[in-house]
């Protein structure tokens, strides 16, 4: 059988290891998932659009790369939330779509004839995407497909960023040269990094209460060991961004907890707050490190998007890759200072009395080892998601920066595709209304995430921005805007065929509750029921 187009795109993928397709595939894209199984590539048809989007980003946040195709128009445009998220959060996702062919274009152009899902202008998906995309381009001939291809691919590899492959519908059983060679994907160093390096790690020296705070890119360019490196080297404090949280694993010498502000712990603030040089390695910036990074230029070093900025200078190009492994050479130059010891936090109180949020995740905190994939939701318990103890290395995944509720039940649909930890998603209730049928592809693939819906009936996190006073107060009512439709939740779940689906309202039930799920194999739903006024401790 001759090589096609949608064999070049897979061959392209399975090269990476990649071997899972999400989507919806519908007959724009039919022609590739026809294609899967020749190249051991799974098709996982998902609910929705915008959930396979959020499986593609957390399989590619756990696995490295991603890829995902819908229809075009109403399928692209409905999950470009998604995609937006993966572009702030710099996860590589490769949407690849079927466009429109070269008759629906003139016939458009000429005719004022609507193709199928069209606005009636004829780059309107491909516009869209170069707007959350690091590359957008469409391949209109059979001979174009390799270029397009491997720049978008080599792109999302090497700048962690999602990519936007759209390539016209009637080409893909049309015949394609196999690829010729791997791909590209070194990324050369600048040439500054070694006397950046010296220049940093000097000043790290000189510093008395130095910092290096951990951020999202050190996990998604495999950099972890290296940054240990100069952790141990240089005998320096750190810290980790909500996003990179378990990129190393949490403790000992220099440990300060993760900065997750406004609701870090007080140890964890003053330790950031008060370092006279702070060096953030990979750090993507969320609103709330406003105040830190406008008010601090004059004691913060700064390297992510390929740029170093020194103390408010100009920014310079250099390579993360090279600037860490050179940074980790330079450690090791002169003995490293003495650092404060980790604290160990104190143990939770034994399971007792009516569930709360503190409850929830002092229990679920007790439940935690290496197996776990902790993946929480936008909500209101996101700042106790940060302190949970997580275990081992890359055991947290969570959307914190873009905050798009509902992204965990779905990421975990494609972060169980691409790790062997189990996902143990957390999420409030408003959240799991917006990816609930996740569930359902869970069931059909077989696949084994835990879901924990926190409910108390009301978009809580909305509340507590909008009127906090509300929860110090029994009486108060909630603005009639935010309360939900009740669910009965489990019942939701057996419908879509979970068979473990249970409600707890105490500390007990939660813990058997826990045990049960681990000792299955299957999907299941845990509906922890809190009072709609309790707070999380972080915010009480």
């Amino acid at each position: 059988m001759a090589f096609t187009v949608a064999d070049y795109v897979l061959e392209r993928l399975t090269q990476l290891q990649v071997d899972t397709l999400f989507g919806v595939p519908a007959a724009f894209c039919a022609d590739l998932f026809d294609a899967v199984g020749a190249h051991n590539v799974k098709a996982v048809v998902t609910a929705s659009d915008l959930e396979a989007g959020y499986a593609a980003d957390g399989y590619a946040r756990a696995k490295g790369l991603g890829a995902v195709a819908v229809a075009n128009g109403v399928g692209t445009l409905s999950m470009i939330n998604a995609i937006g998220g993966a572009f702030v959060e710099r996860s590589p996702v490769v949407v690849i779509n079927g466009g429109p062919s070269a008759v629906n274009l003139a016939n458009l152009k000429g005719h004022d004839v609507l193709f199928s899902h069209s606005t009636g202008q004829p780059d309107t998906d491909l516009s869209a995407y170069r707007l959350v995309t690091a590359n957008a381009a469409r391949a209109d001939t059979a001979a174009a497909v390799p270029g397009v291809v491997d720049t978008a691919i080599a792109t999302a590899v090497t700048r962690k960023r999602p990519v936007y492959v759209e390539i016209n519908r009637d080409l893909w059983t049309a015949p394609c040269p196999a690829p010729s060679g791997p791909l590209p994907l070194a990324i050369p160093p600048v040439g500054t990094e070694q006397q950046l390096a010296a220049t940093i790690a000097g000043l790290i020296r000189a510093a008395s209460k130095p910092l290096v705070l951990i951020g999202t890119e050190i996990q998604r360019y495999g950099l972890a060991d290296k940054v240990a490196q100069l952790i141990t080297g240089l005998g320096v404090r750190w810290s980790v961004a909500l996003q990179a949280k378990s990129v190393l694993p949490e403790g000992g010498n220099g440990w300060s907890g993760v900065f997750a502000p406004p609701n870090s712990s007080p140890a964890t603030t003053d330790a950031v707050m008060r370092a006279d040089l702070l060096v953030m390695l990979g750090v993507v910036f969320p609103s709330s490190y406003a105040s830190l990074v406008s008010g601090g230029v004059n004691r913060i070093v700064t390297a992510y998007d390929g740029k170093v900025r020194i103390k408010g200078g100009a920014k310079q190009d250099a390579e993360i890759g090279a600037l860490v492994t050179a940074l980790a050479t330079e450690a090791v130059k002169a003995p490293p200072k003495p650092v404060p010891a980790a604290v160990d936090p104190p143990a939770p109180a034994p399971a007792s009395g009516p569930l709360t949020y503190r409850q929830v995740f002092e229990r679920v905190g007790v439940a935690l080892d290496e197996s776990w994939l902790v993946v929480p939701d936008t909500f209101l318990g996101i700042p106790s998601a940060a302190n949970l103890p997580v275990k081992g290395r890359d055991g947290f995944m969570c959307g914190s920066v873009w905050a798009s509720i509902g992204h965990s039940v779905a990421a975990a649909v494609g972060a169980s595709f691409g790790t062997s930890r189990r996902p143990l998603v957390i999420c409030g209730d408003g959240g799991f209304h917006m990816t609930a049928q996740a569930l359902s592809t869970m069931v059909r693939y077989g696949r084994d995430p835990v879901v924990i819906v926190i409910d108390n009936g009301i978009y809580a996190f909305e509340q507590f921005l909008i009127d906090a006073a509300y929860f110090s107060d029994p009486s108060a009512q909630p603005k009639p805007y935010v309360v939900l439709n009740g669910w009965d939740f489990v019942m939701f779940a057996g419908a879509l065929g979970v068979s473990n689906a249970t409600s707890v309202t105490t500390a007990a039930a939660l813990d058997q509750a826990l045990a049960a799920a681990k000792s299955s194999a299957a999907a299941a739903l845990i509906v922890a029921k809190v009072n709609p006024h309790d707070l999380p401790a972080e915010l009480g």
